[in-house]
């Protein structure tokens, strides 16, 4: 088995090296059968006039009345009667004028001319043996190629043909497989590599668009509060200044509300551009002092602790690669978000391992609601109305996702939030 899958995972030139090799030894066999066989065609016909012939056996010392044109084939023997030559008047060997040695014998045959058919036949026959050599290679060359390609290139070349299609129609969920490890075998695995990085793009940005879909459906329900609140101040004061039914009080009260709610819609308008700025945001992972990185982390804890303890958990040191602005974005929001819900203490236990950092920020106040566990992550989402655009978390969720990590929230077991947060290191 192991020999078998050597033989099929074999590199293309070794294969066709092979294939050209047994080509050769395959023509070579059929050459020299072909061969024998017309020879042996060729050995009937002779055989047969040979034995209509005549032969005649002299001493060489006797005088040779037999015409030199009729001699065909002749044999020379020596006193004890061993063949010593052999004559024939088609290779131009026999001279009849010749004497050799006195006292050996010299044996005639006349062979009568071959007809004109059996004539056509024998030079044919001689005519195609000497086209069995380009005839029996150039014929297995041409199998060679036939067969190499049929079974080291087309079922490749097919196989990426099909994927190029596939492609081409905007259908990535199918995979690319070939079972030979030669170089079509990777060409292969380098295209469903492409189409693997093609597919997760796709997903990549529709989520992106979904994600998208989502931002806008959210900011416009939030838009309609404060534009319909607007919409209803300004209607009343067009109806009520110009018969002078408002105070002056009256007026700079609604004033006032109508300018909360231009602030509010300005606090949007801001919040949906740093959304964009987010979703061209590009993560730097470089080597960053965990210390120095920690030292950071505690300086922004203790401006926003106020009264409340903090207690930190740190396991693992050293260097981290990180984006040292990313993760301190994250960190403040959840650390604002912690100190802000918290009755009196808020754990923050960072642990680096695994090539992930992971900052886990734990309360001791009233914990997420289970709707607030839902959807808490999603833009524009508040439980209660504080002036809050509802952005932290998820912009914690989006610069986590960003640095190839995630954020979770849950409830820790004294019924407190908790968030985590991982990043990615390498």
């Amino acid at each position: 088995m192991k020999k078998r899958r050597l033989l099929r995972d074999m590199g293309l030139l070794p294969a066709y090296v092979l294939y050209t090799l047994l080509a050769f030894i395959i023509a070579t066999a059929l050459c020299l059968c072909l061969s024998r066989a017309l020879d042996a065609l060729r050995g009937e016909i002779y055989d047969r006039y040979r034995s209509m012939g005549e032969v005649y056996t002299i001493s060489l010392g006797d005088e040779l009345d037999v015409q030199d044109g009729q001699i065909t084939y002749g044999v020379l023997y020596d006193n004890e009667g061993d063949r010593t030559a052999t004559f024939s008047k088609d290779r131009g060997g026999f001279c009849p004028g010749e004497r050799p040695a006195r006292g050996n014998m010299l044996q005639v045959v006349l062979v009568p001319d071959y007809a004109g058919e059996d004539r056509l036949v024998f030079l044919m026959l001689g005519a195609v043996q000497l086209l069995l050599v380009p005839l029996c290679y150039g014929s297995c060359t041409i199998l060679c190629a036939a067969l190499f390609y049929r079974r080291r290139l087309a079922g490749a070349l097919r196989t990426l043909e099909d994927a190029v299609a596939q492609i081409a129609a905007g259908r990535l969920d199918f995979t690319v497989a070939y079972g030979r490890d030669d170089e079509m075998g990777r060409l292969c695995v380098s295209f469903e590599t492409m189409r693997s990085a093609l597919l997760d793009n796709q997903r990549t940005l529709w989520r992106q668009m979904e994600e998208r879909g989502r931002l806008n459906a959210a900011f416009s329900h939030d838009l309609r509060t404060p534009l319909t609140v607007l919409k209803g101040h300004a209607g009343m004061l067009l109806s009520s200044l110009p018969g002078g039914e408002l105070t002056n009080q009256e007026i700079l009260d609604e004033v006032r509300v109508m300018e909360l709610h231009i602030e509010r819609l300005e606090g949007y308008v801001e919040a949906m551009a740093r959304l964009h700025r987010l979703e061209d945001l590009e993560v730097r992972r470089e080597p960053v002092d965990s210390g120095l990185l920690l030292a950071g982390l505690r300086d922004t804890a203790e401006i926003l602790r106020g009264d409340k303890a903090v207690a930190w958990s740190v396991y693992g040191g050293g260097t981290w690669r990180v984006d040292q602005e990313v993760v301190s974005q994250v960190c403040e929001n959840l650390l604002a978000n912690a100190f802000r819900h918290s009755r009196t203490k808020v754990d923050v236990t960072v642990s680096a391992e695994d090539g992930s950092l992971c900052v886990v920020v734990s309360d001791d106040g009233q914990g997420f609601t289970r709707r607030a566990l839902e959807r808490a992550t999603d833009p524009f989402y508040q439980e209660s109305s504080g002036g809050r655009m509802g952005m932290g978390l998820h912009i914690c969720k989006l610069l986590c996702e960003r640095h190839g990590g995630e954020l979770s929230i849950c409830n820790n077991a004294k019924g407190g939030g908790l968030a985590c947060a991982s990043f990615a290191m390498e």
